[in-house]
């Protein structure tokens, strides 16, 4: 009996791996021509492993905003490729990443934001870190009233630090340490938006979604406007489907937009908009899903970061942070009309949660074989699955 279970489990794993690699070769077709990702990439624990070790550990992952660490001494636990991570802010201002965990014994040492510490304590023997990871005290390690023995290399047990790069407010880790400069990965965009000062961005507001459904739909929705009239007929009445357009932003990013974007206003008044806009971009929004969590939004009066991430096959969390132009933007005068866009969107993205839920259920059925994609609306969705399925091959 066991001879036979064990050899219909072999069967199933060489199923499932011949699966991801005719996954792999057909997403290199054309568009039309294109068979999307098998049902097993989004329900699979196997697979979600197998992300963890190429996707989320070989390219820089957006983790976390800086307006989460204001002061030197602030500290932030995160969670990327299932390893505990740690943000740190040190005296010079530089935010850190290190393992969230302890040389002497492994304990987590962040469970929660912390603010203004002076040093990192272990709560289990009380070894201390200093803000840069430096290991400064290991009382009685080496007998009662002795920090330590001869012999004890100190500096082999600091903290392991971790890549880490910053982006506007945005910060990006990157748990290899073999991704190109952050800026050269990221610089398609900002070749894209050079019209925009993305200095004068304030942070203004967080949300929140935890839902059941795995991290890739949810990029994958972000990157199309197919939906639109179905989906979110409200905005489709504003931003219709066909006012959309795609655009290329890179090898390892994808990005669409619409051309009638409307400035939200109450009677004369409207937020601060980005000085000196050329006047094609004044109603243009323009949307890029950086490889592989992060989604970002620029409007002429405010700017979106919404990243997410898996906390299993089948359950993921996105974040949205809003970002306003000037410190002004962020008033109480302004209030009302920052509401308007944050609204706007959590409406938007529980509709779409929904919608994304009921992907993942149909991806229980035997009859889902990967789909397939529009060759004029959905080239950004074919894109991302091919960086997946080119990510994953790289085990």
């Amino acid at each position: 009996m066991t001879e036979k279970v064990l050899a219909r489990l072999s069967d199933d794993q060489n199923s499932n791996s011949n699966k991801i690699e005719r996954a792999i070769a057909t997403l290199d077709n054309s568009t039309a021509d294109a068979v999307g990702l098998p049902a097993m990439a989004y329900t699979s624990e196997d697979f979600l492993d197998r992300e963890r070790r190429t996707v989320f550990t070989n390219h820089w992952v957006c983790v976390g905003i800086g307006s989460d660490l204001p002061n030197f001494g602030d500290l932030v636990p995160v969670e990327v490729a299932g390893m505990p991570i740690m943000l740190v802010r040190d005296r010079s201002s530089k935010i850190r990443a290190f393992h969230n965990i302890c040389s002497h014994r492994g304990l987590q040492l962040v469970t929660q934001p912390c603010q203004q510490q002076k040093l990192i304590r272990c709560p289990y023997h009380s070894w201390s870190y200093a803000l840069d990871g430096e290991l400064k005290s290991t009382p009685h390690f080496g007998g009662y009233w002795q920090d330590t023995y001869e012999g004890f290399d100190r500096a082999s047990k600091n903290l392991q630090s971790i890549k880490c790069e910053q982006w506007l407010d945005l910060i990006f880790i990157n748990l290899v340490g073999n991704a190109p400069p952050l800026e050269d990965y990221l610089q398609p965009v900002i070749e894209r938006w050079s019209d925009y000062d993305l200095s004068l961005l304030s942070h203004g507001r967080d949300l929140s979604f935890e839902f059941d459904a795995n991290w890739k739909l949810a990029v994958e929705n972000f990157s199309e406007s197919y939906h639109l009239p179905w989906v979110h007929p409200q905005l489709n009445n504003c931003s219709r489907m066909e006012d959309h357009f795609g655009f290329e932003v890179g090898e390892n990013h994808v990005g669409q937009g619409s051309k009638l974007y409307r400035i939200g206003a109450m009677g004369d008044l409207t937020l601060p908009v980005f000085p000196n806009l050329p006047e094609s971009r004044e109603t243009v929004a323009e949307y890029i899903s950086v490889f592989p969590n992060l989604m970002l939004g620029i409007h002429p009066d405010y700017f979106l970061a919404l990243t997410v991430n898996p906390l299993s096959p089948t359950r993921s969390v996105e974040r949205m942070s809003f970002y306003f132009i000037g410190d002004g933007a962020t008033s109480i005068e302004y209030e009302a009309l920052r509401q308007i866009p944050i609204d706007l969107w959590k409406i938007t993205n529980e509709e779409d949660l929904e919608t994304i839920e009921r992907l993942q259920k149909g991806r229980k059925s035997p009859a889902f074989d990967g789909g397939c994609f529009s060759p004029a609306l959905e080239t950004t969705v074919h894109q991302f699955q091919r960086l997946v399925a080119k990510a994953i091959a790289n085990k």
